[in-house]
C-alpha cells in the first residue's frame, strides 16, 4: 500500500512486497533471531517506509500478555509505609524507570496485602503478567502462594525464609546494622536503643546487625528495642513516651529508617534535649531529605534505586522462563551530623563530592 493510502497496512502487504511469509515479516519486525540479519533490516526497512506500526494490544492479546507488572506494598496496615513514604517514591520510581526500558507498564496496588487470594485478583484475571512485592510482611504466605502457582514473583525484602523459593533483592541488613552500632559506640555511646519492629524480615536483620556490634564490645545486656512502625509520627511517639516515663535514659539511637530516626528528632527536641550532644542518632535508608534535616541525618545508605532496577532484570528473567538468583546489595554508613561525627557538615559538600570525576 502506498503510504497515502487510507487502508491500514497490514503483514500480509510486508511480506507482499518482501517477497516472504507473514510469519518471516512478524519475527523479523520482533528481531527474532532465527531471522537472518540481512533479511531483519530488509523487512524493517520496508515497513518503515510505509509507516507500519505493530498492534500492541492485539500483539499481547496473542500472547496472552498485558505487558504490566503490579508493584506491591506489603508492610500491612500498621507498617506505616505507604506510597507517599519518601524510601517507597524512590523504590517505585526506579521500577517504573526500569519498566519502561523494556517497554512494560506498572500497575500499582497499595491494598493489595488485605486480601487473601493474590492470584486471582493480580494475576488470573490477567491484569499482570508478573508481581513485584516491596516488603515481605510480617506474614509471606500471600508471597508463598504466588510461587506455587508459578506467577512471576520477585520481593524486596529481608532474607529469604525456610521453604520459601521466591526471588529477593535486599540490601545487607545485618551488615548495615553492624556498620551503624559500631558507628556509635566508636563515638562513645553505650546506651543505644533500637528503634523499629522485627517482625519485618528486613528490619529484623538490621536488628540483629546492632545486637552483634552491641555483643563484639561486650554489651550484650545492653540490647533494647522499641518496636516503631514505618513512619516519623511513629518513631516520634516512642521517644515522647520513653522520655516520659523514664527520662533521658539512653544516649544512642539506631532507627529502622530514616523516617523513623527523623521522628525521634524531634521527639527529642520537643522535649528540650539536644541531637547529638545528648542523644547521637542513626537512621537508614539515605532518603533525598536526609542530608537537609536538622541536624543532617546519619545514616546507612541503601542503593534503592540499584534495588529497584534488579527487581525488574529478575522479572524479565522470569517472564522469558530462566530462572532468577536472589541478589544481596551491600549498605554504606553516610556521616552527617545527628551523630555528633561531623558537626560541620554541609550538604552541598556532599553534593560536590558526588560529581564525576570528584574524589
Amino acid at each position: 500500500m502506498p503510504k497515502g493510502s487510507s487502508s491500514p497496512i497490514s503483514m500480509s502487504d510486508i511480506a507482499r512486497l518482501a517477497g516472504v511469509s507473514e510469519s518471516t515479516v512478524s519475527r523479523a519486525l520482533n528481531n527474532n533471531p532465527l531471522i537472518n540479519e540481512k533479511t531483519r533490516e530488509r523487512i524493517q526497512k520496508i515497513a518503515s517506509s510505509m509507516n507500519y506500526k505493530i498492534n500492541e494490544s492485539a500483539r499481547n492479546l496473542r500472547l496472552q500478555r498485558s505487558h504490566t507488572i503490579s508493584v506491591v506494598i506489603n508492610t500491612g496496615r500498621s507498617g506505616g509505609q505507604t506510597f507517599s513514604d519518601p524510601f517507597m517514591i524512590d523504590m517505585i520510581g526506579s521500577i517504573a524507570d526500569r519498566l519502561a526500558v523494556h517497554k512494560y507498564d506498572l500497575l500499582f496496588s497499595n491494598s493489595i496485602a488485605s486480601r487473601s487470594d493474590w492470584h486471582s485478583y493480580l494475576m488470573s484475571s490477567r491484569r499482570a503478567d508478573g508481581v513485584i512485592v516491596i516488603g515481605q510482611g510480617v506474614d509471606d504466605a500471600p508471597l508463598r502462594d504466588l510461587q506455587k502457582q508459578g506467577d512471576p514473583l520477585v520481593v524486596w525484602g529481608g532474607t529469604t525464609r525456610e521453604g520459601a523459593e521466591y526471588c529477593i533483592v535486599s540490601s545487607d541488613n545485618q551488615m548495615g546494622g553492624r556498620q551503624a552500632t559500631e558507628h556509635l559506640l566508636g563515638l562513645g555511646r553505650r546506651r543505644i536503643i533500637f528503634l523499629g519492629d522485627t517482625a519485618h524480615p528486613e528490619v529484623n536483620g538490621r536488628f540483629e546487625g546492632y545486637c552483634a556490634a552491641l555483643g563484639g564490645a561486650g554489651l550484650w545486656d545492653s540490647t533494647r528495642q522499641l518496636a516503631a512502625a514505618f513512619s516519623s509520627e511513629s518513631g516520634y511517639q516512642s521517644i515522647i513516651e520513653l522520655v516520659e516515663g523514664e527520662g533521658l535514659s539512653f544516649d544512642g539511637i539506631f532507627a529502622a529508617s530514616d523516617s523513623i530516626a527523623m521522628g525521634a528528632i524531634k521527639a527529642l527536641q520537643a522535649c528540650g534535649h539536644k541531637v547529638p550532644e545528648e542523644v547521637a542518632i542513626v537512621g537508614f535508608d539515605d532518603i533525598p531529605i536526609a542530608p537537609f534535616y536538622t541536624p543532617p541525618l546519619t545514616t546507612v545508605r541503601q542503593n534503592i534505586h540499584r534495588g529497584g532496577e534488579l527487581m525488574v532484570e529478575k522479572m524479565m528473567e522470569l517472564l522469558s522462563g530462566k530462572s532468577a538468583e536472589p541478589e544481596v546489595l551491600p549498605t554504606e554508613l553516610v556521616v552527617r551530623g545527628s551523630c555528633g561525627a561531623d558537626p560541620d557538615y554541609q550538604p552541598v559538600q556532599e553534593f560536590f563530592q558526588n560529581l564525576p570525576g570528584e574524589h
